[in-house]
């Protein structure tokens, strides 16, 4: 991280139930064990990383006007979904940790080519 400047916000918009680890109704996903450790991963790489779940905010997304647009569009198939500060990155599976580290880099040169000089 350079300056002050506030890490990549990364986050991620699971499935129903997913991100808690939860086996009801079928959520249960072998991904999900490698993907907590990629997200951990990020953290370490200076990335500020959150999960929500869509049955905490009934698919609202109120502070994600992108996910609720990506959602409204394809429906609950659009999730799992990744946002970088804001944008949809990837969405629909749970991406790979090269995915991940393409994200991150997406982002971060997304901030370069926005910062003032």
């Amino acid at each position: 991280m350079t300056g002050s400047r506030p890490p990549i916000a990364i986050v991620v918009v699971d499935r129903p139930g997913a991100g808690s680890g939860c086996s009801c109704a079928g959520a249960a996903n072998p991904e999900l064990p490698r993907f907590a450790g990629d997200l951990e991963w990020l953290r370490w790489e200076g990335a500020q990383v959150s999960r929500r779940d869509p049955r905490d905010s009934g698919m609202t997304f109120a502070d994600l006007p992108a996910a609720r647009r990506l959602v409204d569009e394809r429906g609950i198939d659009a999730l799992p979904l990744v946002l970088a500060d804001g944008v949809v990155m990837h969405s629909g599976s749970y991406p790979s940790r090269e995915q991940l580290r393409a994200i991150l880099e997406d982002a971060r040169v997304a901030r370069t080519a926005t910062s003032p000089p």
